[in-house]
């Protein structure tokens, strides 16, 4: 049985991947041998787990069992070793992170040679990402996503909410007029975020016991919100944009917040997930408690905005 535990964990790795070269890459070790690893494996075990092709590879259902049970395998070694860690709360290895991307270039990457300098043993491989994630196939130890929808055997560590403004440059403020009801939104270019897995064509108002949902249109689309930002900037239309993104350009009079009194009602959290273990390994821990200080309650980008944020009602 020994002389199994280590082609079934590289078997899982393809599995994983999806592919024998990123097995190898990430196992650090050459693609000849992941491929001997798994023929052998199969001549043992008398099944075909993987049905090759020139393009791509899938799981026979023997593959399927096997990669099932080989992750409960990894995850029982990584549950162990967290624990042996945990005795002398060491933070040390590799750290593997997916950060969403424009949060993660805005607010992580530039905090992170504070995290390195108090754990100095420790080192991070960073994936800034902008597609639907699958924190197990990828190999993160941890995912920052804007997401409520999570893969099962995942846990979810709320940070924060995202908070919102209707935002418009002088410019178009001065063609087009300033708004008095989310209604009158329907009269506007409005600037959408279209991505891979979700358009937000919708947006939600609240003030009071008023609310609405407003069915936007506009003449431009597109999947990355700093992209948004520079678009309303420029004059192009409205954006309904998370605060986090902001930076001076209110202070500056690039652009000017409309409909100060409504709530923008967007449930967009930023979650720590990762996998459900029965241990957390003291780096993924560590990181965690670092960013939520970091970020601060309220966001510290958000504390500027006060005054906006007391006239909603």
């Amino acid at each position: 049985m020994l002389e199994l535990l280590e082609p079934i964990a590289i078997f899982t790795h393809v599995a994983r991947a999806g592919s024998f070269s990123a097995a190898a890459r990430r196992l650090g070790i050459s693609k000849s041998k992941v491929s001997t690893q798994v023929a052998d494996l199969e001549h043992k075990l008398g099944v075909q787990l993987i049905q090759r092709t020139t393009r791509s590879l899938c799981l026979t259902e023997a593959g399927n069992l096997l990669y099932t049970q080989g992750e409960e395998l990894l995850r029982g070694a990584d549950q162990a070793v967290a624990s042996v860690h945990n005795l002398n709360d060491a933070t040390r290895g590799v750290l593997k992170l997916g950060i969403s991307q424009s949060f993660g270039t805005a607010h992580i990457i530039p905090a992170l040679p504070e995290f390195m300098a108090r754990h100095p043993e420790l080192e991070l491989q960073v994936s800034l990402l902008d597609h639907k994630v699958d924190v197990v196939s990828e190999g993160l130890d941890l995912l920052l996503t804007m997401s409520e929808q999570l893969p099962l055997g995942m846990v979810a560590r709320p940070l924060m909410k995202c908070q919102f403004m209707l935002l418009a440059s002088p410019a178009y403020i001065a063609a087009h007029g300033k708004l008095t009801r989310p209604e009158q939104l329907v009269e506007h270019n409005c600037l959408v975020y279209h991505g891979e897995w979700h358009e937000h064509s919708v947006w939600q108002f609240k003030k009071g016991d008023d609310y609405c949902e407003i069915g936007v249109n506009g003449n431009f689309r597109v999947d990355n919100a700093p992209a948004l930002k520079s678009a309303a900037v420029s004059g192009l239309g409205i954006v309904y944009l998370a605060t986090y993104l902001l930076e001076n350009e209110i202070e500056e009079g690039k652009l000017v917040p409309l409909l100060p009194e409504w709530h923008l009602v967007n449930h967009l959290p930023l979650q720590a997930v990762y996998p459900r273990r029965k241990h957390l390994a003291p780096k993924v821990s560590a990181f965690i408690d670092f960013i939520k200080n970091h970020i601060g309650t309220p966001p510290k980008w958000d504390e500027k905005y006060g005054d906006i944020f007391a006239k909603r009602q």
